[in-house]
């Protein structure tokens, strides 16, 4: 199945072509907190969504002031993967029983504390972004919420495009909305000692695989590919960005590190899709500036590669997008998508120092111009759960 739709909203740019523009020349997104109050706590920067207006009424019955903010931001992200795909609304809302996949890890924080309304039951669960996607745009939807930390909107992706590889339909929205800067969650992840204290510094805080990079960033966003069988987009003559060929899915195996199991997940992902290893052009890494996992999933990519590891490009967009938790790996889909369809490879924005734990060639700081075939996406979320997923161009194109 093929991706012919983008929906992004990020901290570093909201549209496709704001997003890629921000990656490409490494811009960075991160700024200081103006969501909550987090003046007293030891970070205080993040990415936030910048300028993000929720229309009042989204739909007859709809009004957004009784949403999530996680919710707002699907709804906008869908929006545009579906006025991005070439179809008109109601050819898609001809199709029955379409796939309406999402990946979350924290649902309506905004909401969370605060007095009880009558709609806050339905608004606050995990749920609540997908059923107001199906809702909103009319859809006869089949509707999935997947939570698996970081990996949610990767696991997601491939959850929709299995739906219509089995043949349960031709159409299919995924990826994932995230909400997540509140107090709570920065009280919460402050006592994990995750987070980048660089707060005079926010647009360079968020390093990945730098050696003074002293964690990562906490970030909003969301993301949607539209998603199609590849004989529905050539029978429409419809763009297409990249194709999906593969996934592998797996938790860290019992005694080992934490994002131990990543090399698993890419070993099955490239065997999935029918892969050797020296066939990938292009990794876009989880990466998130951690002290810990950066240097993990570096020696996973060694242990799958081998000596091709040293020929590989990585790159992390965290340096440009902070971590929006489940949303990452949609983002880092459309990432990929993106660096195939206009042979671009994005850089680690941020990336200055040389850690000799992680030796490999991490694209530093600036773009490069790269004919791109198989893209690998790499995902690990809290939990110890760890996806990857190739994304290739289409043969042909």
């Amino acid at each position: 199945m093929v991706v012919t739709g983008l929906g992004v909203l990020a901290a570093n740019g909201s549209g496709r072509d704001a997003f890629w523009e921000s990656l490409v020349t490494g811009r960075s997104g991160i700024g200081p907190v103006t969501l909550c109050d987090v003046d007293d706590l030891p970070c205080r920067i993040a990415g936030e969504v910048k300028n993000f207006q929720p229309p009042p009424l989204v739909a007859p019955g709809m009004k957004s002031r009784r949403m999530g903010r996680f919710t707002q931001l699907a709804l906008a992200a869908a929006e545009e993967a579906l006025a991005d795909c070439g179809l008109d609304r109601e050819q898609v809302r001809a199709h029955p029983r379409v796939p309406v996949v999402l990946g979350v890890s924290t649902s309506a924080m905004d909401l969370t504390g605060q007095a009880p309304q009558p709609f806050t039951a339905v608004a606050g669960i995990p749920h609540a972004a997908g059923s107001a996607i199906a809702y909103a745009q009319r859809l006869d939807a089949r509707l999935l919420t997947i939570s698996d930390g970081c990996a949610s909107s990767l696991d997601a992706v491939a959850a929709a495009a299995a739906q219509i590889r089995h043949g349960q339909s031709d159409i299919a929205l995924a990826g994932g909305s995230e909400g997540p800067i509140t107090r709570y969650v920065f009280e919460s992840m402050a006592q994990m000692g995750h987070l980048s204290v660089r707060n005079d510094d926010p647009e360079h805080a968020s390093r990945p695989f730098d050696r003074d990079r002293d964690g990562g960033l906490i970030a909003e966003g969301a993301g949607i590919v539209f998603l199609e069988a590849l004989e529905h987009a050539r029978a429409r003559g419809a763009r297409v960005y990249a194709e999906l060929t593969g996934y592998g899915s797996v938790a860290d195996p019992c005694g080992a590190d934490e994002g131990g199991g990543l090399g698993l997940a890419m070993h099955w992902a490239l065997a999935n899709a029918g892969r050797r290893p020296e066939e990938v052009d292009y990794i876009c890494a989880h990466a998130p500036s951690d002290l810990h996992m950066d240097r993990i999933e570096t020696r996973l990519i060694r242990e799958v590669f081998g000596a091709h590891a040293y020929r590989l490009p990585v790159s992390s967009i965290k340096g440009c997008t902070g971590n929006p938790m489940g949303v990452s790996g949609v983002h880092q889909v459309i990432t990929g998508a993106l660096a195939i369809h206009r042979e671009v490879i994005p850089p680690t924005a941020n990336y200055e120092h040389p850690e000799p734990e992680c030796d490999l060639d991490y694209v530093p700081q600036t773009a490069r111009r790269a004919r791109l075939r198989c893209v690998l996406v790499n995902s690990h979320g809290f939990g110890r759960g760890n996806s990857s997923l190739p994304v290739e161009r289409l043969e042909g194109t």
